[in-house]
């Protein structure tokens, strides 16, 4: 369709005025990663599993649009209920979008939309322009750690305006977890779930819940209502000792098996086993390896009970050894040099299960 002036929402608090600002959830417009706009979990199952993930259920981590234009910008607007500042992430993480454009099959990025204005605003807003009026396709990734009322896509009027291309592989790969697989430590688009979305052209759908994934029955319940590809299971980080992880664990993967006996599961131990922020942690390497060891085991159990469909990612193989200290933004949290990693490990099985 061609952009025309009348399409245009009217933003009382803006700093740009020339672009047309068209509401995402509208079509062209595809939204991915949200089970409404824009929230990751509906609001009764989040308030069923706890208060972290309550509040963490409605951050826009993983959350995607997908569009075309042949405009030669692109004005991103979002009427922000909140932003989280997390110690353990980029500053860009909390409130910037990422871009990508698809050509020739492959995912480019593009750049940061970095929040234009101060302290106290109720809005972010930023503009990336393109050198031409070509036919882009294009992929922006929502911030890990604000939450938005609305969002608007600002695009030059007389543009041309179309559906972005579908994913290769629509049915999503599904990542529950800790601040790992919600994506602290980098930005928008370098969680390992992203990396793999775009390696393997893949929807995903991000369930990392920083501080909060604990396998409660609530949010298992609701995860193996979703349609899905695989299921990657990733929360030891969160389990806040062993006793509780060896509790938890094989029930909530049992659970999720009775109600979806057929879907691949990838359990998945600790990417950091070689490092340590000691102004977070006092694990030790035993308490570690100990941990590692009751994941493997119970993914060995499964494979005796007769569940052919399961899988272990190891997280003492996935850091480089000589590389380990350079894999995290402060210990734990894998930056984009960790996440590559991750996605390497991650990718190399979900790959073939696609």
């Amino acid at each position: 369709m061609i952009i025309t002036r009348d399409m245009s929402a009217i933003l009382h608090d803006t700093t740009m005025h020339t672009p047309v600002y068209l509401d995402v959830t509208t079509t062209p417009f595809s939204l991915h990663g949200f089970s409404e706009p824009f929230r990751r979990v509906p609001a009764p199952v989040a308030e069923k599993t706890s208060e972290c993930v309550m509040r963490l259920s409605k951050v826009t981590a993983g959350g995607r649009v997908r569009f075309r234009t042949t405009s030669d910008f692109v004005v991103i607007h979002g009427e922000l209920i909140g932003a989280e500042i997390s110690a353990n992430s980029a500053p860009n993480a909390s409130q910037s979008f990422d871009i990508y454009v698809k050509e020739d099959g492959k995912h480019r990025f593009r750049g940061v939309f970095t929040p234009s204005q101060g302290a106290g605003k109720s809005y972010v807003e930023s503009r990336l322009k393109f050198h031409n009026n070509d036919m882009k396709d294009i992929i922006v990734y929502f911030p890990l750690n604000s939450s938005f009322s609305a969002v608007y896509v600002g695009l030059r009027e007389g543009a041309v305006l179309e559906a972005g291309s579908a994913y290769t592989h629509e049915k999503p790969v599904v990542f529950y977890g800790s601040s790992i697989v919600h994506g602290g430590g980098s930005k928008p688009s370098a969680p390992y779930s992203a990396v793999i979305s775009r390696r393997l052209d893949t929807e995903f759908i991000n369930l990392g819940f920083g501080g909060g994934a604990r396998a409660e029955e609530a949010i298992i319940d609701y995860i193996a209502t979703l349609d899905m590809s695989v299921f990657v299971y990733d929360y030891d980080h969160n389990a806040p000792d062993y006793d509780f992880l060896e509790k938890t664990h094989y029930e909530g993967y049992k659970r999720f098996r009775r109600q979806r006996p057929d879907v691949p599961v990838i359990m998945a131990s600790r990417p950091d086993y070689f490092t340590r922020n000691f102004t977070l942690e006092y694990y030790t390497m035993a308490d570690v390896e100990k941990r590692r060891a009751l994941i493997e085991s119970n993914y060995k159990r499964a494979l005796a009970e007769g569940d052919r469909n399961v899988y272990f990612v190891d997280g003492s193989k996935i850091f480089p050894e000589t590389l380990c200290d350079d894999c995290t933004s402060d210990g734990c949290h894998p930056n984009d040099l960790g996440y590559h990693f991750m996605a390497n490990a991650f990718g190399a099985v979900i790959e073939k299960l696609l």
